[in-house]
């Protein structure tokens, strides 16, 4: 369940937004000054800051410029200021979407869902990047000798790829394949029992029976 902070001071927007966003699945928390919620941020995890610019003392484009300095949180600016300078200044002060009050909810609850999308992908982009990292720097370590190398960096280069015995007996070994020959199959098993050694799992290289072998990623 996404969690969401509302920082407005109009009390009754803030009960009526919870109420709407409650209903749509959302876990919704609401504070009224730009202080408080930056209180309620440093102890509290949330997906998105749904972030009024009119707030006393501290207005909503400080607080917006805090949120960024401290967190990686989203901001969809909330204001009554709907001209082009202020919604630029808006944007410039770190929020992700902007919407001028009176606004429609589908369109709130659009927004809402095309920031958490964003998000969403940018996070899924990032563990599959730190994934890789971490799997090449294991890979890095392995004990392959020189013919093993080459074996499993063409495999890697054609990552998810079956690619036959015939292309990697010629490319890497530089002979045709015979019916009988099994150097190969050896070179891939070697490799394969130094993976296990080292931590990793023998099936990021998948065996396609009648076809070849394929490097895998995600196993």
């Amino acid at each position: 369940m996404s969690k969401f902070l509302i920082v407005d001071d109009d009390v009754y927007l803030c009960a009526l937004l919870k109420e709407v966003l409650t209903e749509e699945g959302y876990e919704v928390h609401c504070e009224h000054c730009g202080e408080s919620g930056l209180t309620y941020l440093q102890s509290n995890a949330v997906d998105l800051v749904l972030l009024d610019v009119m707030l006393p003392n501290i207005d909503g484009l400080q607080v917006a410029r805090r949120i960024c300095q401290r967190f990686a949180t989203p901001i969809l600016m909330l204001t009554a200021l709907g001209d082009e300078p202020s919604m630029l200044e808006g944007l410039q002060a770190g929020a992700d979407h902007y919407l001028a009050k009176p606004f429609r909810v589908p369109e709130l609850l659009a927004r809402i869902t095309v920031i958490l999308r964003r998000v969403g992908l940018e996070r899924q982009r990032q563990s599959i990047s730190q994934y890789q990292t971490s799997l090449n720097e294991q890979i890095s370590r392995l004990p392959l000798t020189g013919t093993e190398s080459e074996l499993l960096e063409y495999l890697i280069n054609n990552n998810g790829v079956v690619v036959s015995k015939a292309e990697l007996q010629k490319e890497v070994l530089k002979k045709e394949l015979s019916p009988f020959d099994r150097n190969l199959d050896m070179h891939v098993s070697n490799i394969r029992r130094k993976m296990v050694q080292l931590g990793l799992s023998k099936q990021h290289i998948k065996t396609v029976r009648g076809k070849g072998y394929s490097f895998v990623e995600r196993v």
